[in-house]
């Protein structure tokens, strides 16, 4: 009764912007669960990285989802945590989620914001450096392809996995999973990290080369660091970011890890994207 008085409340206040998402007997199973896992997780917060279709109601013994987030193409957006978001806290679904699924969907939720962060920041060192044309004209076009290597492949692969990434948070206010689609990702389009990070050592010796023998090479790069959208960070740190990223999302991975239910679907495709991971 409870239950369907919430599912009540929320469609009075949200109506026709809700979507299906649960039925009775799938979210009962999932909440006896919860309540089973309850006790096996103490502790912590994940380190933080420096990112509808309108449907009627079918039943009245199916609950309903609020509208899709679309927060996180928002490049304004300033909420880190997924229990912050307006369209959670304004739909009830926090009274009604146990602690460690809260902690589950927070973790999830990084990983998205944190890939959407990631984007941006390889789109400034693409626009902001890469296509400078006073470096253009400074650089040798194999100068500049061992500088930034195969960074647009990369990019493409973060653009086409965050698009995955924020469709399935949009398909439901609580997030199913997002280790299927690290998983499918890693296996077909991760293979340019391997590319550009087996690049690194020429890109480094490049660019302390540039440095050395390229006096206006070396004033542009400085000038491009001072610009307010470069937020202190040298272009180097900028370079380095496929690496760091590839290496964070087994991290990310790992903490979902410990969060999910054993010997649930989502600890199987949390084990099998942390293995393709690794291997790359």
């Amino acid at each position: 009764l409870f239950s369907h008085n919430i599912s009540d409340l929320l469609s009075y206040l949200l109506g026709l912007l809700y979507q299906e998402y649960r039925d009775k007997s799938t979210r009962q199973e999932i909440e006896t669960r919860r309540l089973q896992d309850s006790q096996t997780d103490a502790e912590e917060s994940s380190p933080s990285e420096e990112t509808p279709s309108e449907a009627e109601p079918t039943s009245t013994t199916e609950s309903k989802a609020p509208p899709q987030i679309s927060l996180l193409r928002n490049s304004n957006s300033r909420f880190n945590l997924w229990q912050d978001l307006p369209e959670i806290r304004s739909s009830g679904v926090l009274s009604i989620l146990q602690p460690d699924e809260i902690k589950l969907q927070e973790a999830m939720f990084e990983l998205v914001t944190s890939e959407a962060s990631y984007y941006k920041s390889l789109n400034l060192l693409v626009s902001h450096f890469m296509e400078n044309e006073r470096l253009k004209k400074i650089l040798h076009p194999s100068e500049a392809h061992i500088l930034f290597s195969n960074v647009l492949d990369v990019m493409a692969v973060s653009e086409r996995f965050l698009l995955d990434l924020e469709q399935r948070v949009e398909e439901n206010i609580v997030i199913s999973d997002v280790c299927d689609i690290v998983y499918q990702h890693t296996v077909n389009h991760f293979s340019v990290y391997i590319t550009y990070v087996s690049n690194q050592t020429y890109q480094e010796r490049a660019y302390k080369q540039l440095l050395q023998d390229k006096p206006a090479f070396r004033e542009v790069i400085s000038q491009l660091e001072l610009d307010p959208k470069c937020k202190g960070l040298s272009f180097s740190s900028f370079l380095i970011l496929p690496f760091q990223r590839i290496t964070r999302l087994k991290l990310l991975v790992q903490n979902i890890l410990k969060k999910v239910e054993e010997k649930s679907d989502r600890e199987n495709t949390a084990l099998d994207a942390h293995k393709e991971l690794e291997t790359v």
